[in-house]
């Protein structure tokens, strides 16, 4: 996932611009204005003037005033100023029943709200301010639990700000707090916010919830946002495959491609994409293959009549011995002590015979159609072998837009490399008989795969040194003997 960093904040770069310049004398007279004004509104509500709207309304401003006066020597005395200052205004405006003049101004301060000319008032602007100002300062002391909480209240000021949802959305995320992140995030999509990391990361939290419809529209927004946008796009079709979408991830990449992309990395994606849809067809060959196998009736007849052939082969063995004692009584002895060995022989080959006979009973109660099971394994193997012939030709078009591709070259390479092994495998099946016919044949076809991915390995590791491809490329040295060349790797 992609980190999305805050670049100093507007607001935070004029408030500190504005402090540095304030002459000392100016920021202790105004230090002791805004804390004689907290005093005496404090002192007030001890007083008869406690039950009066009027009261609360000034102290609820004498602490917004000290919430807003980013002096440090105020603030920390006074961290949370600007919630009280909240608090003494609503209580202003519960006291003020009939909703007169001083429950007018107290609401004021709680909302945003425009003038004629469109601007804000200056009562909800400066009550805003203060939890922007308190969250940024948070942010920057790594505070970012008390930040977000902050720019939660600053968004409810001004509800149609999209600064401070799209600050909760991201200082959220480093808070670790997901519903707040989401919360930031959608507010700012939903007033119009059209930042594409904000997209993406909106659309990661919905993906960690698993939220298939919510992740993959709202990247559908933000790509209809912003068309050009790679990562936008790359996202989609990794919500896609991580969704097990890999048809639409495709469909989704080849009518990019269609359009005459010169984008190498989308070329090499939706060859990855073939790749990978070819592989899921290998479970159900591999379980075809094994069905087949378990049903192969003519191996198994051939295989019990070899065995019967042995078991008689040892009848004949004692029926020789037996002879031999009629003919020969003096090494009876001898003749009757193998007779036993014989047959001890015999009834283990015996054994074997009635396993295959029950594995053939097996075989006849199964109902397996052979016929249809070869030909689902043949559409099977056709529509992989599709696959993989697509994943090649977009391989190789991406490695015709950069040559220079480490991951084209390596999949190129790692696809003939698999491909060598899995003819291998053939020969290390094969009877002695059945060598000698296609052994070198085999052999043949799987070097010339080998030697295929050669280039492509070479490439990739004068591209970049990996590990894992030295490993590959140390295999594929010793596989076809080259000698000279494992040692200038340095084995």
């Amino acid at each position: 996932m992609k980190k999305i960093t805050l670049a100093l904040f507007a607001i935070l770069m004029t408030a500190g611009a504005a402090s540095a310049q304030m002459d000392k004398m100016m920021i202790e007279a105004n230090r002791k204005t805004i804390s004689e004004a907290v005093k005496k509104a404090d002192a007030a509500v001890t007083k008869k003037d406690s039950a009066k709207a009027k009261t609360w309304l000034t102290r609820g401003e004498a602490y917004l005033d000290l919430a807003n006066s980013q002096d440090s020597v105020l603030t920390k005395a006074e961290p949370l100023a600007a919630y009280k200052a909240v608090e003494f205004f609503k209580k202003a405006i519960a006291l003020d029943a009939k909703d007169g003049s001083v429950a007018v101004s107290a609401k004021k301060y709680l909302l945003v709200t425009l003038n004629k000319e469109g601007k804000p008032e200056t009562e909800g602007q400066k009550t805003f301010s203060a939890f922007m100002n308190g969250g940024i300062a948070k942010y920057q002391s790594k505070d970012f639990v008390g930040a977000v909480k902050d720019l939660q209240m600053a968004s409810e000021v001004s509800p149609k700000d999209t600064t401070a949802a799209m600050y909760t959305g991201v200082i959220g995320q480093m808070a670790k707090d997901d519903a707040a992140a989401k919360g930031g995030f959608e507010k700012f999509l939903d007033l119009g916010g059209k930042d594409p990391a904000m997209i993406y990361a909106l659309a990661q939290i919905y993906r960690n919830e698993k939220n298939e419809e919510k992740a993959i529209a709202t990247l559908e927004k933000g790509i209809a946002l912003h068309p050009n946008n790679k990562d936008l796009k790359a996202e989609k079709v990794n919500l896609l495959l991580a969704f097990k979408k890999i048809d639409l991830a495709i469909k989704e990449l080849e009518t990019s491609v269609a359009k005459g992309t010169s984008n190498p990395q989308e070329v090499l994606n939706l060859g990855i994409l073939y790749e990978n849809k070819a592989q899921e067809f290998a479970p159900e060959i591999r379980t075809l293959k094994e069905t087949l196998s378990d049903n192969n009736v003519e191996a198994l007849k051939k295989k019990i009549q070899v065995q019967k052939d042995k078991v008689a082969a040892y009848d004949e063995e004692i029926k020789r011995l037996t002879d031999k004692i009629k003919k020969d009584p003096k090494t009876a002895a001898a003749s009757k002590k193998q007779i036993v060995q014989v047959k001890e022989m015999q009834n283990e080959q015996k054994a074997e015979l009635t396993k295959l006979n029950e594995d053939a009973a097996k075989q006849a109660a199964s109902g397996v159609n052979v016929e249809e099971t070869n030909k689902k394994l043949a559409e099977l193997e056709a529509k992989q072998k599709a696959a993989k012939d697509l994943a090649l030709t977009y391989y190789k078009k991406s490695l015709e837009l950069d040559p220079n591709n480490y991951d084209v070259n390596f999949n190129l390479g790692v696809m003939s490399f698999n491909e060598a092994v899995e003819i291998k495998k053939k020969v290390d099946l094969l009877d002695m008989a059945a060598y000698k016919t296609e052994g070198k044949k085999i052999e043949e076809l799987a070097d010339k795969k080998f030697r295929e991915a050669l280039p492509y390995f070479e490439k990739a590791y004068s591209i970049k040194q990996e590990e894992d491809l030295k490993s590959s490329l140390r295999s594929l040295y010793q596989i076809l003997k080259m000698e000279d060349k494992l040692k200038a790797l340095g084995e």
